[in-house]
């Protein structure tokens, strides 16, 4: 194999690769997808109305924006905008602190990630270090608001309820939350703006203004190629039926690039396309992704619009506009009968040709909840079919043909 080259001209804007992150996670809330950039919203605010200093607001910030990064089933999704405390809420701080800890720009969000579901009350008794107690809490604080507030924002009904809310939260204060931060709660939200605030239109509009904040960092490749891989675990993670899908059709993708004869470049951004793939998919209901019977047609219908996700989402990200590009293009077809856009012939680039074909091996390799995994003889004749058919990209599955064995040991990842 050659020596990897990278793309050196590439530059991300960490901030928009925050939101991305954000925008990511929120998919999983299906009907309600701006929970995390509430409680974001939430909890900056609260710091700036306590007098914290602006770093903290803006860590502040960023943590509520991440702090369901360790979620990507819609089932526990739905459990932690219900309840206010539940057994089993520290597995996800845990996956979420996981997923961050090695990220060096995010490492930081980390600890607070890893206790926004701690009591406060047992925060006090351990030794962490500098704010962490403190900023997880008021994560603590700021995600029960909006669960208590997000009923009664489709009528705009919140302010009816906001002493219901306080006295629920009040009733925590010194065992879940920082009687600090309750006391400070109580005071800022009779305000009306306070709850005002929290609808559709003006947390958008508060993102928007945040983007454009004065905090400008950038990363270069690795680090974003190590962040797609953070979003690939966050995908996968969506069902056990999933694991390593996406890290499986970017490693073959890009073999399947190299075997073409594609530029080194081209071949690192088709394996982080591969990785990106599926982002839209968080937004599927477990239920679809896990059925064991057939899709209904409405069921397709749902399924049919992760890909266009998945451009929804990483259209933020304006320097890899092409990654994007590709990733959303991956059930698309040559002959044009693909979705979501009905993409083919020449219009259709080759890399996401590759992708598609990469995309259809893996998940055959995979078990399914209605099928087994299909032997590698079984997947190239799918393949096949598919390309007489006009389905997928005939030479691209040459290539799988020509090396059937080393392209199924890298779709299930085995070293």
């Amino acid at each position: 194999m050659t020596e990897t080259m990278l793309p050196a001209d590439l530059a991300i804007d960490l901030r928009q690769l925050v939101m991305t992150i954000a925008n990511t996670v929120d998919l999983v809330g299906v009907d309600d997808v701006m929970h995390g950039r509430r409680v974001g919203m939430l909890a900056r605010e609260m710091a700036i109305r306590m007098g914290w200093s602006e770093a903290d607001q803006l860590i502040l910030y960023d943590a509520g924006l991440l702090h369901d990064c360790g979620v990507s089933s819609t089932r526990v999704h739905h459990r932690l905008v219900v309840d206010l405390e539940w057994d089993g809420a520290e597995e996800h701080c845990i996956r979420g602190d996981e997923l961050l800890a090695n990220f060096q720009p995010l490492a930081h969000l980390a600890p607070i990630i890893r206790y926004h579901h701690s009591a406060w009350e047992w925060l006090v008794t351990q030794s962490l270090p500098g704010d962490t107690a403190r900023f997880a809490n008021l994560i603590y604080l700021a995600d029960r608001i909006d669960v208590l507030a997000a009923p009664y924002h489709a009528d705009q009904s919140v302010l009816s309820h906001a002493d219901e809310i306080r006295a629920r939260l009040a009733s925590a204060r010194g065992r879940l939350f920082s009687p600090e931060l309750v006391d400070a709660f109580e005071l800022i939200s009779q305000e009306e703006a306070f709850w005002l605030a929290l609808q559709p239109e003006w947390v958008q509009q508060y993102q928007v203004e945040m983007e454009s904040h004065g905090d400008l960092k950038m990363i270069g490749w690795s680090e974003f190629k190590q962040c797609a891989t953070i979003f690939s675990r966050i995908i996968d993670a969506k069902s056990p039926y999933t694991e390593q899908h996406s890290q499986g059709v970017a490693r073959l993708s890009r073999h399947l690039a190299e075997r073409l004869g594609l530029d080194p470049i081209t071949c690192e951004k088709i394996e982080v396309a591969g990785l990106l793939h599926d982002i839209g998919k968080l937004q599927i209901p477990d239920e679809i992704i896990e059925g064991e019977s057939a899709l209904t047609a409405h069921e397709f219908d749902i399924m049919k619009s992760h890909s266009y996700g998945t451009l929804q989402v990483l259209k933020r990200l304006h320097a890899i506009a092409e990654i994007a590009r590709w990733a959303s293009l991956h059930h698309e077809t040559p002959d044009g009968h693909g979705y979501p856009f009905h993409i083919g012939g020449v219009a259709l680039p080759i890399e996401a040709r590759i992708i598609n074909v990469a995309d259809i091996f893996q998940a055959l390799a995979q078990d399914r909840p209605y099928r087994k995994s299909m032997t590698p003889d079984q997947i190239l004749a799918i393949l096949q079919e598919r390309a007489d058919l006009g389905r997928a990209d005939p030479g691209v599955v040459r290539l799988v043909a020509d090396d059937l064995a080393e392209c199924h040991r890298i779709a299930i990842c085995l070293e």
